[in-house]
């Protein structure tokens, strides 16, 4: 649910400027205790859940992050993607998979799992990906946050 009023704003609504869509990698560097990124991904998850509505995934992240996860860390995730309530979690949908494989086609987009999360984003009507990779190709009008500790920070600074 939005928790802004909608005004015009460059064809986009101030609520989907807001909204930022999280790539799965975003959930596993948060869990990864040794790596730089994991302190201010986990503070912009506590940011999240203070200021919902705004993080956005796919049901598929579940898919992409519980296979290779340890038990404290497949709760960690369950807790955090499905029962907090925190993430705005979208299914992966007959329609979705349709628009993702005319958004592969159209956007040369190899690798299914970044097209169904760049086609979940634009449902969403997310603005922003923040993402770790790179690769992925956006349609115009949205914009790939790098997950940098640095780009995270900037995130936080802008939720506070």
């Amino acid at each position: 649910m939005p928790i802004f009023v909608a005004t015009e704003m460059s064809g986009m609504t101030e609520t989907s400027s807001r909204r930022i869509y999280l790539d799965a990698n975003v959930f596993i560097y948060g869990a990864e205790a040794r790596t730089e990124l994991a302190e201010p991904i986990q503070n912009l998850f506590r940011a999240f859940s203070v200021r919902r509505g705004i993080a956005v995934t796919s049901e598929l992240t579940l898919a992409e992050v519980l296979p290779k996860a340890a038990d404290f860390q497949r709760r960690y995730y369950l807790n955090l993607i499905v029962w907090s309530g925190i993430i705005d979690l979208y299914p992966v949908s007959r329609d979705i998979l349709i628009e993702t494989a005319t958004y592969r086609r159209a956007a040369g987009m190899p690798k299914l799992a970044d097209a169904v999360h760049v086609v979940t984003a634009i449902e969403a009507n997310c603005a922003r990906v923040l993402s770790a990779d790179g690769r992925i190709k956006l349609p115009e009008g949205m914009s790939l946050i790098d997950a940098t500790p640095q780009n995270v920070a900037r995130l936080l600074n802008e939720l506070s």
